[in-house]
This record gives structure tokens, C-alpha cells and sequence, in this order.
């Protein structure tokens, strides 16, 4: 690299801490999938590329079964990554800044809080806001039954199958970890939880506290009903013009009530969850989201409505209902209470999209440049640029990342003190 794309010693020292205290604090990045796609081909299709689904098909008993081949129908996701998923940290410095030792510490410091900060928190609420598995409580949510309660819905929805996380909000963790420090039967870990706070697994979740919880608006919706009793869904791989379909996302009409809003959880009447595998039903109220509030009487919701009684093969292969939603269904909406929640998920059902932004035009004027790769994968990159009139450098430090939940039922949301 050329003198002039060199930092100063103090600045690469500075550059280099701030990564490395990315790699020691941060949460998520470690407990989520990450995917780097490649950036030239992301930008010759207008940034946006598709990610796979597992596939799931159906299983035939007997011996014979030349009736019974049935071609797969393959899902995947769209994902973006824009100018707009840029994650920047701009500092400036003079050169007093630079001679002062505190003031570069404090920078460090805050430049890895930030950064740390940004990434945990777009995490959370992509789980907070696209995660279909919703857990209520009338009281708090603190005690390992409450916990578990999670673990059992993935489970009976046979929506799990590897790494578990658990991010729990700041006073979801103080109010588990007083109870874990009421114990005296757990080999060291009530001492843990009363010292330090800290978590250990809880009901097969790897279990994390974090500074941030997103806030679920209590919902005032009432008086919602499906409206018409043939809105199944059956998942296809691309539409009628060759191009792949979001099959997370279903267009439902619904008879006019009053108060529904985009992040409300709900569940209709008669319509139970099945598992993904057996497509046995749980006895168990299926729980979606509405995305979208198109209209009086039109939602976007996740997950669709997919019987696995459904005469389709698709159905059969995804199902994740029972049955069909009767005509005038009761609408419940689950999130009655203001409160922030915690989040559960499938590792490998979130991924952070990370990628290299091009910054050979700023090398090539003359700019400073330095990129690092954390441990996580996901790359930090610095810019400097001067002004001699002011005698004031800038130094703009980013992430290029964005989230996106894969598969919105192996994730959910937690919410305590719901009427």
C-alpha cells in the first residue's frame, strides 16, 4: 500500500482495538448465520438475490410406492443489501486529539459500543418484527416453565433442528436471573446469576442478555374475522413470469373490525398448529403476524395459511395448519400490552448479509483505507480524509450488513403482563 494510504500509528492502533472489541462483546454476530454474497453479482441484479428454505416433503408409508414420486417444490427468500445498510461511526479528530491518549481510549470505546450496538439491535428487531412464534404471559416471564414454553413450540412444531438462541430483553434478564439466584440445587450457577448476572443454557437455548428489547405496541384491534373460507395457500417455487415467490408472506381478506396494525400477533379460531415434519396437529392455536394493513378488510400476514390436509402437493410438503380457516373465523390479537419483548430463534433461520463495499476509487484518490475481517466474518472498514484549512481529520468507520429471518417459524417473541 502507498505512504498516502497509510494511517498513523495512533490511528491504526485506535482501528485496530475498536475491531478487536467488536470481536470480544458482540452477541449476535456469533449466534446468528452469516452469508457474504458476492458484491459484483449483488449489484448486477439490482442488489437483491435469493437465499434457500430447507426442503421438506412428504413421507409414504408401504412397500409400494410407484404411485407416490412427486416433484419438490423449492422456497426461497429474497434478501437485500443497499447503500442504505451501511452501518457508519463518524469520528473527527485534531492533532491534539491525537497526542491525547484519553481521548483516543474514550473513542475506542465508544466507536465499539456503537458498532456493537447497531448490530445487536437490527438483529433483534428483525426477529421482534418477522419472528411468527409468540409467547404470552398474563405475569412476568422469569421461571424455567415460563422459559420452556418456547422450546416446547418449536418443538411439537418440529421447527428446530440445531443451534437454539435466546436474547433476552434487560429486565426479562433481571427478573430470570433473580430466580436463578434463588436457587440451591444448580452446581454454582445461582452464585453466577447473583454475582454477575449471567445466563446459562436455559431449556435448550443458548440464553444472552442484551441492552435492547424492541417494544411491541398493545393493539387495540377488535371485531376482526376471516372473511371467506377458501383463503389456503399453497407455496410455489416462481410465479406465472419465472420469477421466484416469497412464499413467507400471504395476502388474507379479513371483515372489517377496527385497531389491527403492522407487528400485531394473532391466532383464528380452530386453527391449530401442525409439525412441519409429521403434520400431526399440536392442539396448539397457530400464531402469525400482520406485516402489512393494506386496507379495512386486507393483511399481509406470516406465516400463510398451509393445511396440511390441503389436496395440493406443496400443501402436503409445508403444511403448518391443520385445517383451512372457516368462513367468519374469530380473529384474536395476542399483543394486548405496551412491553418490549425477547427474542428466540433457529440459528440458522437468521442470517446477517454482509458484504465488501468498493473502496478502490478512494484508495486511488489519495484516500486512507484500512478493512479487517472479524472473527464473525462480517468486515469493518475505516476511510480518513483531512482538511487543511481546518486542520480536522475524519475518520468514517462502517459495516456493510443487513438481517433477514430466513424462516419466520423457527423464531418468535416473548411478551409478559399481556391481558
Amino acid at each position: 500500500m502507498s505512504a498516502t494510504n497509510s494511517f498513523s500509528q495512533t490511528v491504526d492502533i485506535y482501528f485496530d482495538e475498536v475491531v478487536a472489541g467488536f470481536e470480544a462483546t458482540n452477541t449476535t454476530a456469533k449466534n446468528v448465520s452469516t452469508y457474504k454474497p458476492n458484491a459484483g453479482k449483488i449489484a448486477e441484479s439490482g442488489q437483491a438475490f435469493y437465499r434457500p428454505q430447507p426442503f421438506l416433503t412428504e413421507v409414504v408409508d408401504g412397500r409400494d410406492v410407484s404411485s407416490a414420486y412427486n416433484d419438490l417444490t423449492e422456497l426461497t427468500v429474497p434478501s437485500v443489501l443497499t447503500d442504505a445498510h451501511l452501518r457508519n461511526v463518524p469520528v473527527s479528530f485534531t492533532g491534539v486529539d491525537l497526542n491525547n491518549p484519553h481521548i483516543m481510549q474514550r473513542a475506542v470505546k465508544a466507536a465499539t459500543v456503537m458498532l456493537n450496538n447497531k448490530v445487536d439491535t437490527v438483529v433483534a428487531n428483525e426477529i421482534a418484527s418477522k419472528g411468527t412464534l409468540v409467547y404470552t404471559n398474563s405475569g412476568a416471564i422469569s421461571t424455567y416453565e415460563e422459559l420452556a414454553v418456547p422450546d416446547a413450540m418449536m418443538l411439537e412444531q418440529q421447527a428446530t433442528k440445531g443451534q437454539r438462541c435466546m436474547l433476552l430483553n434487560p429486565r426479562m434478564s433481571v427478573q430470570v436471573s433473580g430466580n436463578l439466584a434463588g436457587r440451591d440445587n444448580l452446581n454454582g450457577v445461582p452464585l453466577d446469576a447473583y454475582r454477575r448476572a449471567s445466563l446459562q443454557p436455559i431449556a435448550g437455548f443458548d440464553t444472552f442478555r442484551t441492552d435492547y428489547g424492541k417494544s411491541i405496541t398493545g393493539s387495540s384491534a377488535a371485531s376482526y374475522a376471516i372473511d371467506g373460507g377458501a383463503q389456503d395457500y399453497t407455496p410455489l417455487s416462481k410465479d406465472g413470469n419465472d420469477l421466484p415467490v416469497d412464499n413467507r408472506v400471504q395476502t388474507i381478506t379479513v371483515k372489517t373490525g377496527t385497531g389491527a396494525a403492522v407487528g400485531d400477533a394473532f391466532t383464528v379460531a380452530n386453527v391449530y398448529a401442525t409439525g412441519h415434519i409429521n403434520k400431526q396437529s399440536t392442539g396448539e392455536l397457530k400464531t402469525f403476524r400482520i406485516l402489512a394493513v393494506n386496507s379495512a378488510t386486507s393483511w399481509d400476514i406470516s406465516p400463510p395459511f398451509i393445511p396440511a390436509d390441503g389436496s395440493d402437493q406443496a400443501q402436503k410438503d409445508y403444511g403448518n395448519i391443520d385445517t383451512v380457516p372457516a368462513d367468519s373465523a374469530a380473529i384474536t390479537v395476542l399483543n394486548t400490552v405496551t412491553k418490549p419483548c425477547s427474542v428466540f430463534y433457529e440459528k440458522d433461520c437468521v442470517e446477517i448479509i454482509h458484504a465488501d463495499y468498493n473502496l478502490d476509487p478512494f484508495r486511488e484518490s489519495g484516500k486512507q483505507v484500512r478493512v479487517k475481517t472479524t472473527d464473525s466474518g462480517i468486515t469493518i472498514a475505516m476511510l480518513s480524509d483531512s482538511n487543511v484549512d481546518t486542520l480536522v481529520a475524519k475518520y468514517r468507520m462502517f459495516i456493510w450488513m443487513n438481517v433477514n429471518v430466513l424462516q419466520p417459524e423457527a423464531a418468535g417473541i416473548m411478551l409478559p403482563f399481556q391481558t
